[in-house]
């Protein structure tokens, strides 16, 4: 008896352990407490363009499947690598960004960052910024000087107009970039590619502004001019970022960008920052207090952990980045550093060539990180803007976004400590679809998304959410109802899957539009009668 009531005790306190654990997390969502805008997510094409279009063609195109459609991709970023005019636009480059349009067509928008001006623009006479295991000094690193340029010092007119001619260039090639940054990390000595620039020009070095001034005043010229994106320092530490924005004149950008390399006071690892996200919070906060808006916006433009990709632990790593970004950090978009990269190890996707470097075969590797970025790019649109969302679980990190429209809401979730159930309830929304991936467990795997979801230790959970408001859809394929008291029609989406199915009486408004709840985007629409007509909401 003794013995069969300790056992009963023992199995209550771990009952009670177990729900403890397991408390829930309360997620309070605001859809009318509006933020900054979106502009999309992304990741880069920088390296390695080779060893994709040197893939088989069916694993090539699994592999543009799986980073563009996958990944909903609203951002690229690519290289200006023109620095030998006389070569013309890389091939590989061409290929990969029609099968990214192929896909995503106006979608995906093109960021170009140029890691070096051309060998004849600079005083050492190389792009690159070492030589026989030595750099340069940085007075050979930066353009030219000049005694006649109308901007400065040094040769930034010339410098712009080649910038010009390279935009012409992968104009005329099909990469018409949507935005341009003129120097990637002009801040960094960098043994490969690189042109350094000061905030301001001195004796030996260019300036960033006056050669803002002079790309401005040169890519306006162009009949439909990019955005100019700057100054994309290294990192945000140490009011890097700020000694080169008030040095230029504002006005002369379209929006803001910079990497994260370092965050100041110390915290100058970047993978101590990668499971430290926090250490970004205070300088983010910083730069968007006094820059960020949506008539300029802000964009992450580069990071990594600069250690050894695939590792599980990156995931939430990146996600929890990410919502610091977009929350405190005010972001409108977010560029992981590479979308792929060879040997089969990649930030998002490792690619392994047969025969090239030590692969033996065609194959794609499938990052951690890959998940992570889907959790926001899949289910949140340019267009979109970020909305109020707080937690009580002061270990889970939230951020929500609202469409364009208000029909949609997408809550992301990360779970940095132990299991617990998230409950979510907005106003006049109801829970659609929901998915969820877990470190060392499934990835991107859909879930339930009523009553309160489960969130296991170190995850990221994404919910969508429609508005109980209907919404209409008009198409000519109605017409097929409305004169078929019988007809039936079925909505799918891009992917070919069945989002919704009914008849004339569910469907039809007086008007002939079809009332259907359905979140923004490109839909089909197919009538008893076998009519499809391409609609979008």
């Amino acid at each position: 008896m003794k013995s069969n009531f300790r056992m009963a005790a023992i199995a209550t306190i771990s009952a009670l352990a177990a729900t403890t654990m397991t408390q829930a997390a309360n997620i309070t969502v605001d859809p009318s407490a509006t933020k900054q805008q979106i502009i999309g997510f992304g990741a880069g094409s920088v390296y390695y363009q080779s060893w994709i279009t040197a893939l088989g063609s069916t694993m090539q195109e699994a592999l543009y499947d799986t980073a563009f459609t996958g990944l909903n991709l609203s951002l690229l970023r690519v290289g200006n690598w023109l620095q030998d005019e006389s070569k013309g636009v890389s091939k590989d480059d061409i290929k990969i960004v029609t099968a990214g349009k192929k896909r995503l067509g106006s979608h995906m928008k093109i960021e170009m960052s140029s890691w070096s001006a051309p060998a004849s623009l600079k005083p050492s006479g190389d792009i690159n910024g070492k030589k026989d295991g030595v750099f340069y000094s940085g007075k050979n690193s930066t353009l030219k000087a000049s005694s006649s340029d109308p901007y400065g010092k040094y040769a930034y007119r010339e410098f712009a107009s080649w910038w010009k001619r390279s935009y012409q260039a992968y104009e005329a090639a099909g990469i018409a970039p949507d935005y341009i940054s003129f120097q990637n990390e002009p801040d960094m000595f960098a043994e490969y590619e690189e042109t350094l620039f000061t905030p301001t020009e001195n004796d030996t070095s260019a300036g960033y502004a006056q050669a803002l001034n002079a790309m401005r005043d040169t890519m306006n010229t162009l009949a439909n001019p990019p955005k100019i994106l700057g100054p994309e320092p290294l990192g945000i530490g140490y009011n890097n970022f700020q000694k080169y924005a008030k040095a230029l004149t504002d006005s002369k950008l379209d929006g803001y960008a910079y990497h994260l390399y370092h965050a100041g006071d110390g915290n100058d690892n970047s993978l101590a920052n990668y499971m430290s996200p926090e250490n970004f919070r205070s300088p983010m906060k910083a730069i968007a207090t006094s820059y960020g808006s949506d008539a300029r916006p802000i964009i992450m433009t580069e990071f990594c952990s600069m250690a050894e990709n695939g590792k599980e632990e990156y995931m939430t790593g990146l996600a929890h980045i990410m919502q610091v970004g977009f929350t405190d950090g005010k972001l409108n978009g977010y560029i992981a550093w590479e979308l792929f990269w060879g040997e089969g190890k990649g930030q998002l996707i490792g690619v392994c060539t047969k025969g090239w470097g030590s692969c033996t075969e065609d194959q794609i590797n499938i990052s951690p990180e890959y998940h992570a970025m889907r959790h926001y790019s899949k289910f949140v649109n340019p267009g979109w803007k970020v909305i109020s969302s707080t937690s009580d679980n002061s270990n889970l990190y939230t951020v929500a976004f609202r469409s364009a429209s208000g029909d949609s809401i997408t809550v992301v979730a990360i779970n940095k400590s132990a299991a617990t159930e998230l409950n979510i309830a907005i106003d006049n929304y109801t829970a659609l679809y929901a998915v969820q991936s877990v470190e060392n467990g499934d990835k991107s795997k859909e879930i339930s998304p009523k009553g309160s979801i489960p969130a296991p230790a170190k995850s990221i959970t994404t919910v969508v959410f429609l508005s109980d408001t209907p919404n209409s859809i008009r198409t000519p394929a109605a017409s097929n109802l409305v004169n078929d008291q019988n007809a039936t029609a079925k909505v799918f989406d891009l992917n070919g899957n069945l989002v919704w199915s009914g008849n004339k009486e569910q469907a039809l408004n007086a008007d002939g539009t079809l009332r259907l709840n359905l979140r923004q985007g490109m839909y089909l629409v197919k009538t008893k009668n076998a009519t499809m007509k391409t609609i979008k909401k």
